[in-house]
């Protein structure tokens, strides 16, 4: 199967399905969309303790960064305490109400808090802002400030030690000084020195971690601050409504609702659509199509009849006919119009047929090019092979495949001789009726 064949037995034989259903769609996102409360949103922009990114990756990594401090629920719920609201929503609001964007390569990150309070979107925005600086400065100083101690712990031990050095070697001098003996004065002057290079070795340690002390306080002074740049204000308009795309969206969700019930009637009741598929279904050769075959829309066309009636009569010639009935798969539709039209339509190098309609109810003879048209019923006689008759079946360009096979197999069963098929095309007003009354329920504005 072709995909134009899918396509016509979904979108064109289930058309009043897939619309109503899209329309359908559309006017409930559009009312949920005019009917639902639009909340306020308050903004606050502020910078992170980053260095300024130097491509637009980077600014998207600390907007990120943002975002995933902001919309912790355990942060929100903190920033409506701050903000001395209830925190009861606090999941909520962290994740369909908290909003973090970068503004374009830019280290700036914009923070966006959407409630139906103006005044508590603008508190909770504030609040949320100082959170996130304060919880960035407790992850990115965090190291820092346990360090920091540390160091002056250790540089405070080795400046103890190395005075307590001090005192002893101002002691052993003393002492060597005074004693007469030059034995003991020289092994005072021996733990002197030893004393004095263990007090080099301390004093050195001490230096290099004075060191990395004023490198560390050197690097924190030069980190970027986190800081909030334009506070959250009062909003005081709501937010727009975004009815263009739910009403997109809405549409899209009818075609597919749509498309999956057609789907699914075709898949229960396959339609053959086309006038060569229905001929291919009969396993018959197509006749002709016409445009309609309705009371009071066959005469609009009679001129297109000829060549149908010249067709007609070779098939009927051809087969040793001389009645042609005309068989209705649609037993609602009367082709008794169209017959008497045939049987009046001239035929190419000979004349006229029977021009009295009655004639054809009363079983007049047949006109002069040998071959009448008259509708007829399967069951009637003069269709199971008397009276050298032949009937050709007039069916619509779309129909119910089990409905065209009962149809070939009681032909079938009756003997009837089935020269070929002839089509029409169904309005889509009478197809489905509704759409023929809103039609004709839409006024018409004409120009004065």
């Amino acid at each position: 199967m072709q995909l134009n064949d899918i396509g016509r037995r979904i979108f064109g034989e289930h058309s009043g399905i897939i619309v109503p259903l899209v329309v359908l769609g559309m006017l409930i996102a559009l009312l949920l969309q005019l009917t639902s409360a639009r909340p306020y949103t308050a903004s606050t922009r502020l910078v992170l303790d980053t260095p300024d990114p130097k491509s637009r990756t980077e600014a998207m990594s600390i907007a990120d960064t943002a975002k995933a401090i902001a919309t912790s629920p355990a942060l929100v719920r903190r920033a409506l305490k701050d903000a001395k609201l209830s925190g009861a929503h606090a999941v909520d609001i962290a994740k369909n109400h908290v909003s973090v964007t970068g503004l374009g390569a830019s280290g700036v990150v914009q923070l966006s808090v959407s409630d139906g309070n103006a005044a508590h979107a603008k508190a909770i925005a504030n609040a949320l802002a100082g959170r996130v600086i304060e919880t960035r400065l407790a992850f990115s100083r965090g190291q820092f400030q346990i360090v920091l101690p540390q160091l002056d712990e250790r540089i405070t031990a080795l400046s103890d030690q190395i005075a307590d050095l001090d005192g002893q070697i101002d002691s052993l001098n003393v002492q060597a000084a005074v004693t007469g003996s030059a034995q003991a004065a020289n092994s005072l002057r021996a733990r002197r020195d030893a004393l004095g290079t263990r007090r080099d070795s301390l004093a050195q340690q001490r230096g290099e971690l004075q060191s990395e002390r004023v490198s560390l306080l050197s690097a924190n002074a030069l980190r970027p601050s986190s800081s909030v740049i334009s506070p959250a204000t009062f909003p005081t308009h709501r937010d727009p409504g975004h009815w263009l795309i739910d009403t997109i969206l809405g549409g899209l969700l009818g075609l597919i609702l749509g498309i999956g019930a057609a789907a699914v009637i075709e898949a229960i009741r396959p339609t053959v659509v086309g006038s060569e598929s229905v001929a291919e279904t009969l396993d018959t050769p197509l006749i002709g199509e016409l445009p309609s075959v309705y009371p009071g829309e066959v005469a609009s066309a009679r001129e297109d009849l000829t060549p149908l009636k010249a067709r007609l009569v070779v098939a009927g010639e051809a087969a040793g006919s001389r009645l042609i009935g005309l068989v209705a798969a649609d037993r609602s539709v009367d082709l008794w119009q169209l017959a008497t039209h045939l049987d009046a339509s001239p035929v190419p190098g000979g004349s006229a047929g029977m021009t009295d309609p009655d004639g054809l109810r009363s079983g007049q003879p047949e006109g002069r090019n040998g071959v009448r048209v008259r509708p007829v019923p399967l069951d009637d006689s003069h269709v199971k092979g008397r009276d050298g008759s032949a009937v050709v079946l007039v069916s619509p360009t779309s129909i119910k495949r089990t409905e065209l096979l009962a149809l070939g197999n009681v032909m079938r069963l009756s003997s009837t001789r089935l020269l070929g098929l002839i089509t029409y095309k169904v309005p889509h007003t009478r197809r489905w009726p509704w759409l023929a009354a809103v039609r004709d329920r839409v006024p018409v504005i004409t120009p004065d």
